[in-house]
């Protein structure tokens, strides 16, 4: 009930990607989803799962995030946003596979090798309270909107690609052109819609060594 609109929990599923960091603080580079009527895919290839992000992601006071300011937001509350489409998410990491039921308990999955090293999220669109097809009409517009800066301000994703049904394929990218100047831009259907241009200049925040304070310009060509 606290996500009217869900189809926010897509930008949820990106936060958690960009804050799945090694020990080396190496994130997730890209990112994908995969829109059907029945349900949606979504892959990273940043950290696989460890046992504290199960019980975190199966919590419903407290995600990873509750202790460390470092991080954006993985498996806080925003995660559960997904339940409003799927009663029964599924997860399988190189680490942990396993599904979740009645919001809080995990049981285990066999694992799927195909999966390399990603991990992979399915959610079937099986909430009674939200039929199958506006569950899909509601995700394939939060996807088809998905801003070209949206990767503007995060560190690791360079990459979200996105397919809705066998006719709508879709890709954001941001290129660093320079230590300051970044490019970021949309493609639909291979067509490139935008891309714009932007000065960045960001510095750490003190006291959180990962966190970082930024603005950024936008550029325009100057004629000829």
């Amino acid at each position: 009930d606290l996500y009217p609109d869900s189809a926010h929990f897509i930008y949820e599923l990106l936060q958690n990607a960009e804050d799945a960091e090694d020990d080396d603080g190496n994130g997730a580079t890209e990112a994908s989803f995969v829109l059907s009527e029945t349900g949606l895919v979504f892959e990273h290839n940043g950290r696989p799962f460890n046992e504290r992000d199960v019980y975190a992601i199966t919590d419903i006071g407290e995600g990873t995030k509750a202790k460390d300011d470092d991080k954006i937001g993985r498996f806080g509350l925003g995660f559960k946003a997904v339940f409003s489409f799927s009663e029964t998410p599924y997860i399988w990491s190189p680490t942990l596979s396993f599904k979740i039921e009645d919001l809080v308990l995990p049981s285990p999955l066999v694992a799927d090798d195909d999966i390399g090293k990603k991990t992979r999220f399915e959610f079937p669109f099986n909430n009674p309270s939200k039929p199958q097809h506006i569950a899909f009409s509601e995700v394939a517009a939060g996807l088809s909107e998905l801003s070209e800066t949206t990767l503007l301000y995060l560190t690791h994703l360079e990459s979200i690609r996105w397919q809705i049904g066998q006719k709508t394929f879709g890709e954001v990218l941001r290129i660093q052109h320079s230590e300051n100047h970044i490019e970021v831009l949309k493609e639909v259907n291979g067509e490139m819609t935008v891309s714009s241009h932007f000065l960045k200049f960001d510095q750490r925040v003190d006291g959180l060594d990962r966190q970082r304070a930024a603005v950024a310009y936008a550029l325009d060509y100057l004629p000829k």
